[in-house]
């Protein structure tokens, strides 16, 4: 045998001439496609009907309420304010809701959370409209936001706090300072839709807090309307003339009552150039949670099961068969040999699962779109999109890495229904368990196990709104764990491969 070449192929020719493993392998593609395709035809859902959110200058769902006081504008403007206390009363960390269930408080790390307050420039005051805004953030420091998708961190500070926006042409520069003297420069964006006419000012937003509960393979959420109030003074505008009207900016009446959009009261009250301002609401991107890519590709869980079959028996084949001593004696260095079960199955196993979650995803999501996961709530995603090239791809080689360790596990155990059967419960077992535990324990249990490697199907952020326990991990996160166990389980089999006889 004439190098890893040759050694590469001879491994090629076992793999395809084993007819049941090739019927297996094609096998994987028919069985990610037909799971996709009934998951994506029994699944549902009423977020346009429903909503609770309103469409942004993206045509995407956003939140947009708030208390702001405004002035209308024509052309170039700079305001500047110093935003002086930000309060906002604590909200209680457990809640029990109408059924008794006992919900936990949602610690939200996404710059768009808590309270704010800030000055904003915005095409109106309809919710949804385009704006730039520079603001105080309860738990984020200074930043600088527009169109409920752009986000600058500024400095890291607290209240008091002097804050600037000025507009030149279709440009919006935010500035920040500490003592109104000394500024420093935020950020430039250049908003979508924000015209030469349009309202600037000042406002406090407050994002209702979120309550969840998980476990018994559910999940259970809940909202709590909250609301925050600062003071502005040093109020200064250049380049308009006009007079403050408050406003109380909110969802339309039906979107209240949900949870995200839920609103509180506001107040608006001035004495000696101070205006005191109590508001509520949340101003950002209002994702749904549910993931019609992840749907579309649900049947990677049965096109895994496949090829775990596979996995093994490329290795404890030869075992039952007694050729392993052939090939041993044909390349005496084993872990050569590995190496090359292991190249050979795992490019296999990934070519067949990027072309099967393909044609899973072309299938699939336009029968998810029939269902109602459509705009304005759920985005159309193309196959150029870069979060769905990443699950493609991921996906593929989370099923390429499963198939690697199902072999290595064969050379380890070297019997093919106890490894079949150990792999699959690892598997397995971690997404059944994770599913029925409360609180953080699915998320270890995803970020510990070859479980987590289903978070490569997600297109979204990971988000704990969802049942599915690997919801609550990002892709690179589940996809890291399951090269750990495949590398640690390749090293393993090396390892035994080098202390027994055959």
């Amino acid at each position: 045998m004439s190098g890893f070449g040759g050694l590469l192929r001879a491994e090629w020719v076992k793999l395809r001439s084993v007819s049941r493993w090739v019927i297996a392998l094609f096998g994987t593609a028919v069985l990610t496609i037909g799971l996709s395709l009934f998951a994506a035809s029994s699944s549902d859902t009423d977020a346009n009907e429903k909503p609770d959110f309103v469409v942004g200058p993206h045509n995407d769902p956003v939140a947009d309420a708030m208390t702001f006081v405004h002035q209308p504008i024509s052309g170039d403007v700079t305001l500047t304010v110093r935003v002086g206390d930000l309060t906002v009363p604590d909200a209680p960390d457990r809640r029990t809701m109408g059924r008794g269930d006992t919900l936990t408080k949602l610690d939200d790390p996404s710059p768009w959370s808590g309270a704010a307050a800030g000055i904003m420039i915005k095409d109106g005051t309809t919710p949804g409209s385009s704006y730039a805004a520079v603001l105080l953030s309860q738990n984020n420091g200074v930043r600088m936001q527009s169109d409920y998708r752009d986000d600058i961190a500024g400095p890291a500070g607290t209240s008091p706090r002097w804050l600037r926006l000025t507009r030149t042409g279709a440009t919006i520069t935010g500035y920040q300072s500490a003592d109104g003297s000394t500024w420093t420069k935020i950020g430039e964006v250049t908003p979508a839709h924000l015209p030469q006419d349009a309202q600037i000012g000042f406002y406090v937003s407050a994002s209702p807090v979120l309550y969840v509960s998980r476990g018994g393979g559910s999940s259970s959420v809940g909202g709590m309307s909250s609301q925050a109030t600062a003071t502005f003074d040093g109020i200064a505008v250049d380049g308009a003339t006009g007079t403050w009207t408050d406003e109380a900016i909110r969802m339309p009446q039906e979107l209240e009552r949900m949870p995200k959009s839920a609103t509180g009261p506001s107040e608006v009250t001035e004495s000696g150039g101070v205006y005191t301002v109590t508001g509520s609401g949340r101003i950002g991107p209002q994702t749904v949670p549910d993931d019609p890519v992840q749907i579309a590709l649900i049947g990677v869980l049965a096109g895994i099961m496949a090829l775990i079959a596979v996995g093994v028996l490329f290795a404890t084949a030869e075992y039952r068969r007694g050729m392993i001593r052939s090939t041993f004696a044909a390349e005496p260095r084993r872990g050569r040999v590995l190496a090359a079960k292991a190249l050979v199955l795992g490019t296999v196993s990934f070519v067949l699962g990027l072309a099967a979650v393909v044609l899973a995803y072309v299938i699939a999501r336009p029968q998810l779109r029939e269902k109602g996961f459509a705009p304005p709530a759920h985005p159309d995603e193309s196959l150029t999109d870069p979060a769905v090239i990443r699950v493609l791809l991921l996906s593929a080689a989370f099923m390429a890495l499963i198939a690697v360790f199902a072999m290595a596990v064969g050379m380890l155990l070297r019997h093919s229904a106890a490894a079949i059967t150990l792999t699959v419960v690892l598997v397995m077992l971690p997404m059944i368990v994770g599913s029925l535990l409360p609180g953080t324990l699915p998320r270890l249990l995803m970020q510990t196990t070859l479980a987590g490697g289903l978070a490569t199907q997600r297109a979204k952020p990971p988000t704990q709104l969802l049942a599915e326990p690997w919801s609550l991990i990002g892709p690179w996160a589940g996809i890291g764990v399951v090269a750990a166990y495949t590398a640690v389980a390749l090293g393993l089999a090396w390892w035994q491969l080098r202390r027994r006889d055959v």
